[in-house]
């Protein structure tokens, strides 16, 4: 796996189908991403993708799409955003 963390913060972002034509994910802008997230455009999943992500990125932000919640995204998530979840947890890694 690369250490370049644009790079692997794009690539854990594209696992998320919901997140492949967000605004911020690639080119990488996670200011972008947030705003996206955090206005009414995306869906309750998309949204939930993208608190997951933020703080990969930067867990010390307050990020304004609001704070990731594991049992809500687990909840609503599909196979591909649980499977792209769980990827990440079997072997985490922040930016």
């Amino acid at each position: 796996m690369t250490k370049d963390p644009i790079l692997r913060i794009r690539m854990l972002a594209q696992s998320f189908p919901g997140l492949w034509k967000a605004p911020g994910v690639s080119p990488w802008d996670p200011v972008a991403l947030d705003e996206w997230a955090a206005g009414g455009a995306p869906s309750h999943g998309e949204r939930c993708a993208a608190q997951f992500l933020l703080p990969v990125w930067n867990p010390d932000e307050p990020w304004r799409s609001g704070k990731f919640d594991l049992m809500e995204a687990l909840r609503i998530f599909d196979a591909q955003h649980h499977r792209a979840l769980i990827e990440w947890a079997l072997n985490p890694w922040w930016a």
